[in-house]
């Protein structure tokens, strides 16, 4: 599973709003030699604020240590669905397109079929959104007796 430490900054209405302790990269190898700076780039693009609103079936109190918790193989279930996805029905819409039109349109075709491709993705994305329960993201919060080590990709 992977978590990270959190502290719970508000409660009420069967939610807790908690904000992320630590910071993650994706391989640890962000500041030294050779190392992607993914983590930096990360910092840039999401800003300072790292307050989530989670629901709480636990009971929890402001000023709570807690871990946020996610399963194995969420992330790339998600990935797949949203990269996956979207590769494939834009490349098939573009190819499909190409393939289609006459010889003279064939760019603009192809052209119109990516982005045919790249709509009917985010349909499909938010359809399915709008369907899934969030419980079954398995994303839940756990207190931290702080015996626990949290780590990303941690057992």
């Amino acid at each position: 599973m992977i978590e990270t430490k959190a502290v719970v900054v508000r409660v009420g209405e069967g939610k807790v709003w908690v904000r992320l302790l630590e910071h993650h990269g994706g391989c640890g190898r962000c500041n030294e030699p050779g190392g992607c700076q993914s983590l930096r780039l990360a910092e840039i693009f999401r800003g300072s604020e790292r307050t989530f609103e989670i629901e709480d079936s636990s009971g929890l109190r402001v000023d709570e240590r807690v871990r946020v918790v996610i399963d194995d193989g969420v992330p790339l279930r998600a990935a797949l669905a949203s990269y996956g996805l979207g590769t494939a029905l834009a490349l098939g819409g573009a190819a499909l397109g190409a393939w289609l039109a006459p010889a003279a349109r064939a760019d603009l075709a192809a052209l119109s079929g990516l982005a045919l491709g790249i709509v009917v993705t985010v349909f499909i994305l938010s359809v399915r959104a709008g369907r899934r329960d969030p419980s079954s993201w398995r994303l839940r919060i756990v207190r931290d007796d702080g015996n626990t080590a949290s780590c990303m990709g941690g057992a």
